[in-house]
């Protein structure tokens, strides 16, 4: 199990890089976003990468209106994919996630889970292009559901899942962790881990809601999952990040 953070793209990516660097961090979760994130320089971000031995996992702007029913829009979301696909092929990250969008002016469920599996598919592939996994994320309604992600993977093979554990616990009566790993184990790539009090995605330190990370880390350890997760933590005080960091590898011990 590899632990890791996510950088705050309000800050310099470098600076992000070299903190998590400093605190002993095994990897990154690199996300692509403005303002500190967005214009990369790729010779300086693969130097700060290899000074700290740090890994790094592609993390995508979850707010671009990419099914939006205006066809020069969804264009420009392409391209801004594509963008982001060149940058982490550059920095030699072989796994990238995305983020359904769920918001979609007089759309139905049913409308918003079509066009965007035909995003995906668009997305998907120019990763294979350039040797990139795409990764899916569970999201809000209703990407959080798992017979969403069965039609997903059913169109898309090879399309991955980056699940978010925070995600699993929004608006449930339990959380959707074990059903996800349940019918989709060996297709779930990477982590996000947040916790939250189950009405809003919080991205609170682990402890601070009402998720079982006790439970939640017994049915991951049991699916035989070891692979990344990332503490994607909202604190101007970083202290909660070492912290969470922690009690994870000591829940991880205990089971």
């Amino acid at each position: 199990m590899k632990i890791g953070i996510i950088n705050n793209p309000g800050n310099k990516l470098i600076d992000e890089i070299i903190w998590a660097g400093e605190y002993g961090f095994d990897f990154i979760d690199l996300s692509i976003e403005p303002p500190g994130a967005y214009e990369i320089d790729i010779r300086k971000t693969k130097r700060a990468l290899k000074k700290y031995n740090l890994g790094a996992i592609g993390h995508t702007n979850p707010f671009l209106p990419s099914i939006f029913p205006i066809e020069s829009i969804r264009k420009a979301c392409g391209e801004e994919f594509k963008k982001y696909i060149n940058i982490f092929n550059e920095l030699e990250v072989d796994l990238m996630n995305i983020h359904p969008f769920y918001l979609g002016p007089f759309f139905s469920d049913e409308d918003k889970i079509r066009e965007n599996i035909e995003f995906f598919k668009e997305v998907n592939r120019y990763c294979k292009s350039k040797g990139i996994t795409l990764m899916v994320e569970n999201f809000i309604n209703p990407f959080h559901n798992p017979d969403v992600f069965e039609r997903i993977f059913s169109e898309l093979p090879g399309v991955k899942m980056h699940l978010d554990v925070g995600h699993c616990n929004i608006n449930q009566e339990k959380n959707l962790t074990e059903a996800f790993f349940y019918r989709f184990g060996e297709k779930i790539l990477h982590l996000h881990f947040s916790d939250n009090k189950g009405f809003q995605d919080d991205h609170l330190p682990l402890g601070c809601g009402n998720i079982d990370w006790k439970n939640i880390i017994k049915t991951i350890k049991k699916s035989g999952y070891d692979r990344t997760i990332t503490l994607e933590i909202f604190s101007p005080d970083r202290d909660y990040l070492l912290l969470s960091r922690d009690k994870l590898k000591n829940w991880w011990k205990e089971r």
